[in-house]
């Protein structure tokens, strides 16, 4: 009796879970055109493996302020300001799982983003100049390979 109470539960989550599965794939899918989105997509792909009814709520709220800035575009039109300029930041220490830092870059050619970025260091950082010195080095090998 036990058994059968327990077993409609089971099944109710396991396909919560791949309701979430393919609802976080196709988030990373569009994150590629849609940069305002790259950050929150990784926090709730970081999840994956076991989400709960928040991260589902999460994921939801993505796709709620998709659809609100379906109008928002990035327009490149032609230009001859050939200039490459990269931004990089970071926080310290910011993650609460593992205390890792999460550093994010940004390089524009003349006024145009054409390479984005936003994830958790590898490592853990024992300063926050630290911190800093991993994110410009990321950020270095990125405007070299650009």
């Amino acid at each position: 009796m036990l058994v059968k109470s327990y077993k409609p539960k089971m099944v109710q989550n396991l396909q919560k879970k791949k309701i979430y599965r393919s609802l976080v794939g196709r988030l990373i899918y569009l994150y590629h055109t849609r940069p305002g989105i790259a950050f929150s997509v990784g926090v709730v792909s970081r999840f994956i493996h076991s989400p709960s009814s928040q991260h589902l709520r999460a994921a939801k709220k993505i796709l709620q302020y998709i659809v609100g800035t379906l109008n928002f575009r990035l327009w490149y039109t032609a230009s001859s300001d050939f200039r490459l300029t990269g931004f990089t930041d970071s926080d310290y220490a910011n993650s609460l799982e593992n205390r890792r830092s999460i550093s994010g870059q940004i390089f524009v050619l003349g006024s145009y983003a054409v390479s984005w970025s936003s994830k958790k260091q590898p490592t853990a950082a024992s300063s926050s100049k630290e911190t800093e010195y991993m994110a410009t080095t990321a950020s270095t090998c990125q405007a070299i390979w650009l």
